[in-house]
């Protein structure tokens, strides 16, 4: 004949129960934290191309000064004056996306990581109770 359940198997039934459930949590939070972090590389890769893009147009810039290449209207306006202006414009578009790129980086910080594994550990922590 089988012996009655007792209120310790029933307490631990209950425990290894609510661990399980805890367990469970944790790894829900996990897979979220993963696609979370697929998401901000996907941003990082997208703010590196504006970065790289303000690293182009910043080459122009020095090719413009360097060369000089609107020697042709020089008749009009002096060659160096046409350079600066060519020079300047880049620059003034390469500040924008550098801008821009290091606005995408700063949304991904390690600081802005931390903050949202201190939720994932209160949120498991509220579970558990």
């Amino acid at each position: 004949m089988a012996r009655p359940r007792s209120r310790k198997e029933n307490a631990g039934d209950k425990a290894y129960r609510e661990v399980g459930e805890a367990i469970e949590a944790v790894q829900r939070e996990l897979e979220q934290l993963r696609n979370d972090g697929a998401a901000r590389a996907q941003d990082a890769a997208r703010g590196a191309a504006l970065i790289g893009g303000a690293g182009a147009l910043g080459l122009v810039a020095l090719g413009a000064l360097g060369s000089l290449p609107l020697m042709a209207l020089r008749r009009v306006v002096p060659a160096w004056v046409l350079a600066l202006g060519v020079a300047g414009g880049s620059a003034a578009g390469a500040a924008v996306l550098a801008k821009a790129g290091f606005g995408r980086l700063a949304a991904i910080s390690p600081e802005a990581l931390e903050q949202r594994a201190k939720e994932v550990v209160e949120n498991v922590a509220d579970a558990v109770r």
